[in-house]
């Protein structure tokens, strides 16, 4: 009997310990969108997948659970959803959040747009009541430059004695760089120049054979025999005809093999072209994502692999992060370290494991920093730059990060504090010297 109700206590305490569909509302979402859940269910930006992903994949604890929260909650019906979604309904209502993006001293200092007094602080004019707490209201609603629709909240929640929450101080812009040129922009100008090599020297060779023909036969005894000559017996005729034969074959030859050899070349060329693409689609969301306490690498030549880059590493306060970009078109699919890509209704394996290239850039990073004294986990990560995203997962031994939830992935870095800032200035300062040292010389 007291076993259960041990058994009882527990299971009521664990209950009561967890965390309400309120209090799940009110949990920040990742630094890319710091604003409360419950505001982004209302604006349609989360939806399952994504509350999914954070309840499986969040580093933050509290965020982990209150995504649990949201979607084991059922409500009776779906008008009932929406109405807790919007605030409305039996759920009780989440108090209003008064955190507006922009500091009382910002919103005082923004000016006003609208008619005879346009064009001075709205800070002034709100304190001298030239703005009405219906203006401010227009202006929060119509306004075209985000700032004055800031600015109009911000001084509209003081005029009604609120309190504000002054976001925190900005960070900056994150940080890039990068060498003058990537490997993958050098082996495009390597590729470019054969072309050009090969095609030079085929134009030679064509032209030095025609004159050298010309040449012997300006040396040699004058033949008058003509064509009718030659055609006037079958021997002449066969002779002919084999002559033509191995001219034009020897013609087609040589352009055959050319032309292979050109689009085996430039479809070289268009991989590096595409990889390139796909980077700078991942720093762009990178951009949107961190801040100036971060610092992004591209195309990292470490001493000793001169014939391969980390394509991208990340350096913030939580650590570093090796990643390895793919763009690569046609359908793929990832199981634990193995990658294949179907070809027509086979699935075959592809040669080059993005997995194991993003775990040998890793160790690789690491490895360059032991040998300075820096001491710190770099996990890797496979970033799929491809636009249509045509990739499956399941249980991958090195995460994979889809274009699509790119942003939500970056922001989830942020969560722990795990790297000294001591260390992370080193980092950065060495990583820097080698992508500067790549800077140098015309490669």
């Amino acid at each position: 009997m007291n076993t259960a109700g041990n058994n009882g206590g527990s299971l009521q305490s664990a209950s009561s310990n967890r965390m309400t569909l309120d209090e799940a509302r009110k949990v920040l979402w990742l630094p890319s969108r710091p604003k409360p859940i419950g505001d982004l269910l209302k604006e349609g930006y989360l939806d399952r997948s994504r509350l999914e992903w954070a309840a499986k994949k969040a580093y933050n604890p509290r965020l982990k659970e209150a995504a649990q929260v949201i979607l084991d909650w059922r409500p009776r019906s779906s008008r009932e959803q929406a109405d807790i979604a919007k605030g409305r309904g039996t759920a009780p209502k989440a108090k209003p959040r008064l955190r507006v993006g922009i500091s009382l001293d910002q919103a005082r200092s923004t000016t006003w747009p609208f008619g005879a007094v346009s064009g001075r602080p709205m800070g002034e004019l709100s304190e001298t009541r030239q703005l009405t707490l219906k203006d401010l209201a227009y202006a929060a609603e119509n306004a075209r430059d985000g700032r004055v629709r800031h600015a109009a909240i911000a001084l509209l929640l003081a005029r009604l004695d609120q309190e504000l929450e002054e976001p925190p101080p900005p960070a900056g812009m994150l940080r890039i760089v990068s060498p003058a040129r990537s490997y993958g922009e050098r082996r495009q100008l390597a590729l470019a120049m054969l072309e050009g090599l090969v095609a030079g020297a085929l134009l030679a060779l064509s032209v030095g054979l025609v004159v050298s023909s010309l040449h012997r036969s300006g040396d040699s005894p004058r033949i008058s025999m003509t064509i009718v000559d030659v055609i006037a017996s079958p021997e002449g005729v066969l002779g002919l005809l084999l002559f033509l034969a191995i001219a034009v074959g020897a013609v087609w030859l040589v352009l055959f093999l050319q032309d292979r050899l050109f689009k085996h070349l430039d479809k070289r060329i268009e991989n590096y072209r595409q990889g390139k693409e796909g980077e700078d689609r991942i720093v762009e969301k990178a951009v949107h994502s961190l801040d100036g306490n971060w610092a992004l690498f591209r195309n990292v030549v470490l001493p000793g692999r001169r014939r391969t880059d980390l394509d991208i590493v990340l350096v913030g306060p939580p650590g570093v992060w090796a990643v390895e970009v793919k763009t690569l078109s046609g359908e793929y699919r990832n199981v634990g370290e193995a990658w294949q890509y179907r070809a027509g209704s086979r699935w075959k394996r592809v040669s080059k494991s993005p997995s194991r290239q993003a775990s040998n850039g890793a160790i690789a990073l690491k490895e360059f920093l032991r040998a300075d004294g820096i001491a710190t986990y770099i996990p890797a990560v496979v970033a799929w730059a491809d636009q249509e995203g045509r990739v499956s997962i399941q249980d991958p031994t090195v995460p994979v990060w889809t274009l699509d939830r790119l942003e939500d992935e970056l922001g989830n870095l942020w969560n722990g504090h795990s790297l000294k800032p001591a260390d992370r200035e080193r980092i950065v300062e060495k990583l820097t010297r080698v992508c500067l040292a790549g800077k140098k010389g015309p490669w």
